[in-house]
């Protein structure tokens, strides 16, 4: 049933004003990946079309700007396993080259592993140059800012290369158009400040050159629907439903209490969601799933870990510092039995449809647990510094950006000190 879609996937809710729904965006129809196994090969042909151009022995060939579309190709076909998916090796048959030309050193190439490293590092930056945990408080935006800023920047790097683009550059070029897109419109000149308080300058004039580079990369399609505001609606909706004859068993009370559920009673898992999409929005995940499945499975997460903590001394928050006890809910029951026989329209809905998407919503679920580990994409946790740094040193040597005239000062300064 179409309501049931909606309900995933339409970051609004309780409104009557005519917005565009997440099914008719571009973020749906041509962003939103069918795999892990699309999302790979993206990368590595973006990889290899990178490492092409730096191997030519001619040097001639231009350091272009790939648009989406046009780089695409066959979209492969959806897989539901949960196998892993390994980017391609070296070892590969059809790998292509390794080394940069003679004329540019030979020097080693970055791998598709070596570059989604660092496209992970990099993306885990964004909300500390922009959003509520920026470092300048003059780049403090709402949080949807830094969730837009990071979609749009692993949008351009699904058909262009670190090797050709600056990843640094691109990061603070994807801030300053969120801020445009999100209408929280702030000055170039504090995003330079922003850099440079993040000890990683990238000066005025090259923020606005990327940007245009930025918006070419991702076709211009600047429309994106973020999961933070699809929590709201869900929990309101689920609040509602809660209180119903059929939504009332759902709800598990601490020590046997039985009592109605109130407004403040949802605000811990509300506030826990909020912060696990803190996690996603760095993460490949927003590549793959529509906003309202990960606010969906973030509350499933969200109450897990408020029941694991058990309600401890900050209670997930409350009126004037008070403890909330946080009940059980049974959230995955939940997105079941709200559209159980019919939905709000009266249409009967398909039972496959709904176990499909209880299924799609639990293997979501189980990806943010992952995030704490590092996995997916999620550079906020468990980052191996020694092999971040490598990496990065290999790509200063392969990169077709950056000024020939300071990589000449440093060769002359070595040379210097050898003497």
């Amino acid at each position: 049933g179409n309501s049931l879609i909606e309900f995933q996937r339409q970051p609004y809710s309780h409104t009557n004003d005519r917005r565009m729904l997440y099914e008719e965006s571009s973020q749906a129809f041509k962003w939103q990946l069918s795999s892990q196994v699309e999302l790979n090969s993206l990368r590595e042909r973006a990889n290899r079309r990178a490492r092409d151009v730096l191997s030519r022995e001619d040097n001639a060939a231009p350091l272009e700007v790939y648009g989406f579309a046009d780089t695409r190709g066959d979209r492969p076909k959806s897989t539901t396993d949960d196998q892993v998916v390994q980017l391609m090796s070296e070892d590969d048959p059809n790998y292509g080259p390794t080394k940069t030309s003679n004329a540019r050193g030979s020097n080693a190439l970055l791998t598709p592993s070596d570059e989604t490293l660092l496209l992970s590092f990099y993306c885990s930056k964004i909300p500390l140059l922009i959003g509520p945990h920026a470092t300048l408080p003059r780049c403090k935006r709402d949080a949807k800012v830094a969730a837009t800023a990071s979609l749009l920047f692993r949008r351009f790097y699904l058909s262009n290369s670190v090797m050709i683009h600056d990843p640094k550059t691109m990061l603070a070029a994807a801030a300053f158009l969120a801020a445009k897109v999100e209408d929280c419109m702030l000055d170039v000149r504090y995003l330079e400040m922003g850099t440079k308080e993040m000890n990683a300058p990238v000066p005025l004039t090259d923020i606005l050159d990327a940007e245009i580079r930025l918006m070419k990369g991702i076709d211009f399609d600047l429309l994106v629907f973020s999961p933070y505001k699809t929590i709201v609606p869900i929990v309101e909706d689920l609040r509602t439903f809660l209180k119903s004859e059929r939504g009332k068993g759902l709800v598990k009370w601490k020590e046997g209490e039985e009592r109605q559920l109130e407004r403040e009673d949802l605000r811990p898992v509300h506030d826990m969601a909020m912060k696990i999409v803190d996690d996603v929005i760095v993460s490949d995940i927003p590549l793959m799933y529509a906003p309202g499945e990960v606010g969906t499975a973030s509350l499933v997460v969200a109450n897990e870990d408020n029941q694991r903590k058990g309600n401890s001394e900050d209670g997930g928050g409350g009126v004037e510092g008070d403890k909330v006890e946080s009940p059980e809910i049974d959230i995955v029951g939940y997105v079941r039995s709200r559209f159980e026989d019919t939905d709000e329209s009266g249409v009967v809905v398909d039972t496959a449809a709904i176990d499909a998407l209880v299924e799609r919503v639990s293997r979501l679920a189980q990806l943010i647990r992952e995030l704490r580990e590092g996995k997916h994409g999620c550079g906020n946790y468990n980052a191996d510094m020694n092999e971040l740094k490598g990496v990065n040193k290999k790509l200063k040597k392969c990169r077709a950006w950056g000024s020939s005239d300071k990589k000449d000062k440093k060769k002359r300064k070595r040379k210097q000190a050898e003497e």
